[in-house]
C-alpha cells in the first residue's frame, strides 16, 4: 500500500532538489538527510517530516514493516525509509529485513516439554480470536519460551520459589509507546537521531535477576519469509534509554503458524552487538510444533 507514496516521495524530493537522490545513492553516506545532502526543505532538521513534503496520513506510508512495501527503486539501490520521530523519517542503506528463510531451525521434541503449570490456561485453547500477545502467552505456558530461552534452568511465574537456586522470568513492560526522549540509532558508519514523540509497540518482554529478553511475534497461516529488525531493535534501543540499572538485553523474533489446530512457533534470537543495527550474530533457532490436548 506504502509502495505508491514512497514512489511519491522520491519524486517530491526530486522536483525540489534535482538528483538528490542519485547523490545520495553514489555517496559513502549511509543516511539521508546527512552533513552533505540536507534536507531541501528544512536543512537544519535531521530527518525529512511528512509536514515538509506536504503529505497527510503519514501513518499509512511512513512505518514500513514489510518488504514487499518497498519499491523496486528503493530495494534496487539497497535504500530503506527508517521512520525517526513523529511522522518523520530519514533513508537509510542497508539490510532491515531478516532473512527467515536462510535460518536453519532445529526441531524440538515438545513432548519432552513441561507446561509451566500442569495445565494450559482455557482462555489460550478457546476458539476466539487471537492475536500475537495471546499466543506468546500460550508459549510462556507450554514451556517452549522456556525451553528456547535457556532450556530447563529458567522457571516462568514459578508459584513457588523455596530457594535462590532458581531463575524466574516475570514481565516486564510492554504493549504500546511513546517516547519522550530522544533514540540513538547506531550502526558501525554512524549515527542517527530518532526524534521524542516515535510510537512503536512491544509485543512482549520477559526479564530476570540477570537479563531481559524481548519478543517480537508475527502470526499467520503461512510462515514468515522475513521481517523487519527495526521491530527489535527500537525496544531494544528504547529500553536501553530507560533503564536505571543497565542488563543485558536479548532479542527474539517468534514466527507462529497457525493452520486447524496445529500451531507451529518458530524461534530465532539475533544478537546487535555492541547495540549497532549493522553488526548482526543469529544465534542457534528452534521450532515447536503444537496440535492440541
Amino acid at each position: 500500500m506504502s509502495k505508491k507514496d514512497w514512489n511519491e516521495v522520491w519524486e517530491l524530493l526530486e522536483a525540489k532538489a534535482p538528483n538528490l537522490m542519485n547523490r545520495y545513492i553514489s555517496s559513502d553516506n549511509v543516511f539521508l538527510p546527512n552533513r552533505q545532502e540536507t534536507n531541501p526543505y528544512n536543512p537544519e532538521a535531521s530527518n525529512f517530516s511528512a509536514s515538509d513534503l506536504k503529505k497527510g496520513k503519514p501513518g499509512q506510508w511512513i512505518p514500513v514493516y514489510y518488504q514487499k512495501d518497498v519499491p523496486e527503486n528503493f530495494r534496487r539501490n539497497n535504500i530503506v525509509p527508517i521512520r525517526a520521530g513523529s511522522a518523520e523519517f530519514f533513508f537509510y542503506k542497508g539490510v532491515v529485513f531478516f532473512d527467515l528463510e536462510s535460518v536453519s531451525f532445529e526441531k524440538i521434541d515438545t513432548t519432552s516439554i513441561q507446561p509451566i503449570e500442569n495445565y494450559v490456561p482455557s482462555t489460550l485453547k478457546a476458539k476466539f480470536q487471537r492475536n500475537e500477545n495471546a499466543y506468546l502467552n500460550k508459549a510462556v505456558a507450554l514451556g517452549y519460551i522456556n525451553h528456547f530461552v535457556d532450556n530447563d534452568n529458567l522457571s516462568v511465574f514459578k508459584k513457588q520459589i523455596k530457594t535462590k537456586e532458581h531463575k524466574r522470568l516475570l514481565y516486564g513492560q510492554f504493549g504500546k509507546i511513546k517516547t519522550t526522549n530522544p533514540l540513538i540509532f547506531r550502526t558501525s558508519k554512524g549515527d542517527k537521531t530518532i526524534n521524542p514523540g516515535f510510537q512503536f509497540e512491544i509485543d512482549l518482554v520477559l526479564e530476570n535477576e540477570n537479563e531481559i529478553i524481548i519478543f517480537e511475534a508475527k502470526t499467520g497461516s503461512k510462515p514468515f519469509q522475513n521481517f523487519s529488525l527495526l521491530q527489535l531493535y527500537y525496544p531494544l534501543i528504547y529500553l536501553y534509554s530507560i533503564l536505571e540499572d543497565p542488563k543485558p538485553i536479548r532479542t527474539i523474533f517468534m514466527d507462529i503458524t497457525t493452520l486447524n489446530d496445529n500451531e507451529i512457533y518458530r524461534m530465532v534470537e539475533i544478537v546487535f552487538k555492541e547495540n549497532l543495527f549493522d553488526e548482526l550474530e543469529v544465534l542457534p533457532a528452534h521450532i515447536y510444533e503444537y496440535s492440541g490436548d
